[in-house]
């Protein structure tokens, strides 16, 4: 994987730039995720919170996540990009949603997690392994 990764939203006015390897990659079926996205899953990134360099203005919009930590998730004021999170839980990781990268292609899942609040309709890939809350090593 060739650093940094860069990302951006829709718009062009909240870009980002993560300067080592990401530590992790999974899709997360929680219900916050897929309220916060609008669909199944978000796709996420997780990296350590100073390889993360967020340019241009952002707000975050706290949730209570389904492990009980508060979920200040990342997106742009103007065009609305859920972009990246912070996690009360971690001081350490931020997830980064991964359809916000500038080469998606780069996202290759390890797992996915909180498959216990999965919709019935989505259909995930039987090849990796499944957490049913959060795994113990994030």
């Amino acid at each position: 994987m060739k650093l940094p990764i860069t990302g951006r939203c829709l718009c062009g006015a909240v870009s980002y730039e993560i300067s080592a390897k990401p530590i992790g990659a999974g899709n997360c079926h929680c219900r916050t995720c897929q309220k916060s996205g609008g669909t199944a899953y978000t796709p996420v990134l997780f990296v350590l919170y100073d390889a993360l360099v967020i340019t241009g203005p952002y707000k975050e919009y706290p949730t209570l996540a389904d492990s009980g930590n508060t979920m200040n998730r990342g997106f742009c004021p103007q065009c609305g990009t859920a972009l990246f999170g912070r996690n009360s839980g971690s001081d350490k990781i931020r997830p980064v949603n991964a359809a916000t990268l500038d080469d998606p292609s780069i996202y290759q899942p390890h797992m996915d997690f909180w498959v216990s609040s999965a919709q019935a309709w989505d259909i995930m890939d039987p090849g990796l392994p499944k957490f049913a809350e959060s795994p113990k090593h994030l």
